[in-house]
Parts: structure tokens; sequence; C-alpha cells
């Protein structure tokens, strides 16, 4: 705070902030490392440089300054208490492998599936945010969605966690190629368990269906406020889920019904999926209680679609998880760095700091 702001001394201050500097809010134990005095110095100069964004990072619930001879102790980070043998593993950078596969073009062209390049747009924004090496097919047959998934298995570029996003037409079977041929869902998940990806063992992959699974329309219920005051429709069928361990499957809809796209903003399930992505991994939320904020925001959406006959109907949706996680799957969100530059503060993935380093 007290250098001349000469240029020539711009450079290697900034280098100093960059690789100095700590996350407060994300990783306290790095500025007690540095000797109480220290912690103190840093804590005053900022709540006195700047003591609305002191407020703002909520410093004193995550770090307070320690008495002198004291031991500082980190803030527990969430989940802490489960154990870390709870949690799958998310530190590899980059976490992994992402894989979008979007059909929207098929032999009858009145299948063109408008406004599925948004949904691939915002996949790829979110998962490129979470630390993710994002591959992006268009218009693949069945066999070569097939192909793909074997092609994948293989990677050499695989770290703590895989994601495959499919978007197409389909039926209760499978995905539809652009060749209108059905490649089976389980095509595209077994190159992945444990026989044939050994890379992947133990840890978690996941994967996004977007696609019709039925021709069903499913009907809307009234719910009221209040405990006790839901009407709600059962259904006696028992859908069974992977057998192979740590695999997600995330269907945009139950088995029998339509999936629900927006021509020009996108799907239901990838537009909130992504949203609760982005919003969830700033807050520590596992993927099932993301999902589980999905399925309430989906099915409370209202819309109009055509049905078989031609007849203009009442749009609803729920989509379907299924897992055999033995763990939390926790996707973290990229660490912000909050650095001084003389007289300018600035965030910085720290992440993309790494790299520049």
């Amino acid at each position: 705070e007290r250098l001349p702001a000469k240029e020539d001394l711009r450079p290697p201050f900034q280098f100093y902030v960059i690789t100095c500097f700590i996350d407060v809010t994300t990783n306290p134990e790095s500025c007690c490392r540095k000797g109480t005095k220290a912690s103190e110095i840093m804590l005053a100069c900022l709540k006195d440089r700047d003591n609305c964004l002191y407020d703002n990072l909520n410093i004193d619930s995550h770090l307070a300054i320690p008495e002198r001879g004291a031991t500082c102790s980190p803030a527990p980070a969430p989940h802490s208490t489960t154990g870390t043998d709870k949690v799958y593993k998310m530190d590899s950078n980059p976490r992994g492998l992402c894989v979008i596969i979007n059909n929207e073009n098929f032999v009858d062209p009145e299948k063109k599936r408008n406004g599925s390049q948004n949904d691939v747009d915002s996949l790829k924004a979110i998962f490129e945010f979470l630390g993710f090496l994002v591959e992006v097919e268009t218009d693949k047959t069945a066999d070569q969605i097939k192909a793909l998934m074997a092609k994948y298995s293989k990677d050499a570029r695989h770290g703590d966690c895989f994601v495959c996003c499919v978007m197409s037409h389909g039926n209760k079977t499978g995905v539809e190629g652009c060749d209108e041929q059905i490649c089976p869902l389980n095509d595209i998940t077994s190159p992945f368990d444990g026989d044939n990806c050994p890379a992947l063992i133990g840890k978690p992959k996941v994967f996004f269906i977007q696609a019709c699974r039925g021709c069903g329309m499913q009907s809307k219920v009234l719910v009221a406020d209040g405990a006790g005051a839901s009407r709600i429709q059962k259904s006696g069928k028992v859908y069974s889920i992977a057998k192979d361990s740590d695999f997600l499957i995330a269907l945009s809809t139950v088995e029998g019904y339509v999936s629900v796209r927006d021509k020009y903003s996108g799907s239901w399930f990838i537009q909130s999926l992504c949203k609760h992505l982005k919003e969830g991994s700033k807050r520590g939320q596992d993927i099932l209680r993301i999902l589980t904020n999905v399925n309430n925001d989906v099915s409370r959406e209202e819309g109009f679609i055509e049905d078989e006959n031609n007849d203009i109907v009442d749009a609803k949706m729920t989509p379907q998880p299924q897992f055999t996680l033995r763990k939390l799957l926790i996707f973290k969100a990229p660490k912000v760095r909050t650095v001084f530059f003389l007289n300018s503060i600035t965030e910085i993935n720290y992440n993309s700091v790494q790299r520049l380093l």
C-alpha cells in the first residue's frame, strides 16, 4: 500500500500479491501459516482500507484473529463432519472430461431440435466454470454415439470425475442418433464401468440425458401450500438404477413421457440444471440436492405443447435422477482470489492464475 505508484514496480508487485494473497473465505489456514502477526496486520489493514469489502466477505465468521501465542485452526469445510471418505475427491486440475453430444439435425428436417444450441452453450459455460475440459460433438448417428463413448472411455485425460451430456430425441430404451436409429442408454454408460474404464474406478461418472422417453403427456395436479393440502398422483411403476457403483444418470423426464424444449431458450431440464449447478457449487451443495432443486424447478414450469393428434395441451414435466453413488458428489466452484493492485481491487479465477504462473 505504501509503495510508490511507479510503472516499474507494478509487475513484481502484482506477481507478489497473486502468489501470496489468500482467499480468507475459502482457505483461512493459508493466512494462519503466515503467523499471528501477519494475520493481524493483513486483516486490520483490510478492515481499515475497505470496511465494506471486509463486511461483505464476512471475515469475522470465517476467521477470527487469534490471540498471541494461540494456535489458529482452519474453519471446518462443508460436510467435514462426515469425513473425507464420505465425499468424492474433486481436486484434479482439470477436474476431468465433460463430453457434450447434441443432435440438432435429423434425416427428417421437421425433427430439427431448435433451441438446442442454447443448451450446448449453457452446459459448456458451466462445466468450464467448474474446471472441466469440455468436448462438444454434434449430429452423431447411433453407431457414432456408441463409438464416441468407447473412445472417451479410453481417453488419457480423465481426472477425478467424468461428465457426459446427451441431447437428442429418444424413447424409453435410449436416445436417437441423427440417422433416427436408437442408441440404447446402456451403450452410453457401460463403456465407463469398472470393467471397461479402469481409470474411473471409484470415481463418479455423471450422465445428463435430455431426450423424450415416450409420447405421453404428464398431467397437471394442483398443489396447495400447507401440510396435508397436496393432491398427489401416484404411479405403481418402479424404476431401476444402474447396477455399477459411482454412476449418476439424470434423465430429463420419467419413462413414457415427453421432455419439453423451448425452441428459443432451450430445454427446461438443461437450463434449470445449469442454473442450479452454478448456484449450488458456490454453496458447496452436493449433486443430489442440486438435482432435487432442479426437479422442483422444472415441475413448476408451465407451457403448452402439441401432442400426437396435433392438439395443443398443457406441458408438464418431472426429471428423474437414478444413481449408485456411494459418497457425496460436490462440484467445487473455482477459487476466486481478492487481489489488491495498489489502488484497485480485482477478483481473479485461481485456476487461471495457476496456469499463468
